[in-house]
């Protein structure tokens, strides 16, 4: 059985692998001011970058929402996913690539419509 500072040393080097080797006090914890030190840092970026979208992990460049729809509503999402899959030649992921298609083709209609519109096309889902 391990000892106690044998066990508190494997954890400080699990908790440095896992979030980048930060530094690390005696007690195994980063330090809160570097901590606060790197989301100023993150905070100041210009307002007109625009992130990377080509970035290898687009998690980390996108913003994130998200979002609860009825059953009778995301079976149609899952089902069309399911399907372009299968008829893409390319792997389509589905956070990665059909979710924007799928936003941004339901925003351009959503633009195109006049507020009564938009009404008839709530309460025919039955959300109002």
């Amino acid at each position: 059985m391990k000892d106690r500072d044998e066990a508190k040393d494997e954890m400080s080097e699990r908790l440095g692998q896992r979030f980048g080797d930060e530094e690390t006090d005696e007690s195994g914890e980063s330090d809160e001011s570097d901590n606060a030190a790197k989301e100023v840092k993150q905070d100041k970026q210009p307002m007109d970058a625009k992130p990377d979208k080509s970035a290898k992990d687009y998690k980390e460049v996108w913003g994130s929402k998200l979002i609860h729809l009825p059953d009778e509503l995301m079976d149609p999402v899952d089902n069309e996913f399911d399907r372009m899959k299968y008829e893409c030649d390319w792997d389509v992921k589905k956070e990665r690539h059909y979710y924007p298609v799928v936003v941004a083709q339901g925003i351009e209609a959503v633009q195109e419509m006049s507020g009564s519109e938009f009404t008839v096309a709530v309460e025919s889902l039955g959300l109002r």
